[in-house]
């Protein structure tokens, strides 16, 4: 029987299949799938799926799904797969940062306490909601108007005093001048985060 220069060629690329399914058996830890963590947020703006998942710093897994839970109230939760080999404490915090002062938004999770077991497969992460820009912004508004009204009343109040306290007067209207210059530098700050929120990211660090 005469063999030919493509079964020849067949044999040859058969074997070569079979070697490297055989390197890949070796060479590959079927055992080392990810496991998965659920975390649940208020708010979670910039997160989407396959946004990187961190642990002290280090890329250790993705947020695998997304989806929004309503009882008893709306939850957004995150279901995390992350490297068997990263370890999770049970006390661990899952928070939500962005890298640098203008990078992609990330899952930050803490280190935990040493003496607290790790978590399993599909155990639940506790979590801390970032702080929302906008009641930020709000609570600002709130104290600019704060300062605005007790300037005003200060500065009345030194206009009503009359000689005879005269050293009172002159504490007063330099209450009421420092006052006034905290009020205009906060003004000024909160016109400047405002404009540029990203600076908190700056001073936070």
């Amino acid at each position: 029987m005469k063999i030919t220069n493509e079964f020849k060629t067949g044999i040859i690329v058969v074997a070569g299949l079979l070697a490297a399914a055989v390197f890949y058996a070796k060479t590959t830890d079927l055992s080392a799938k990810p496991y998965h963590l659920k975390t649940y947020f208020n708010y979670a703006e910039g997160i989407k799926a396959d946004s990187i998942v961190k642990l002290a710093g280090i890329d250790v897994g993705r947020v695998e799904k997304i989806e929004f839970k309503y009882i008893p109230e709306t939850k957004i939760e995150l279901i995390l797969a992350i490297d068997k080999k990263a370890k999770i404490h049970e006390d661990s915090i899952a928070f939500i940062s962005t890298s640098g002062m203008i990078g992609d938004a990330y899952i930050g999770i803490t280190p935990g306490s040493p003496d607290r077991p790790f978590v399993k497969e599909d155990a639940m992460l506790m979590s801390e909601d970032p702080v929302e820009m906008r009641k930020l912004m709000k609570q600002a508004d709130a104290i600019t108007a704060s300062l605005d009204k007790t300037l005003s009343e200060v500065k009345s109040l030194a206009s009503n005093v009359n000689s005879v306290v005269s050293d009172n007067k002159v504490r007063i209207d330099s209450i009421a001048s420092n006052l006034e210059s905290t009020a205009v530098n906060f003004k000024e700050f909160s016109e400047d985060i405002k404009q540029h929120p990203w600076k908190l990211l700056m001073k936070g660090k």
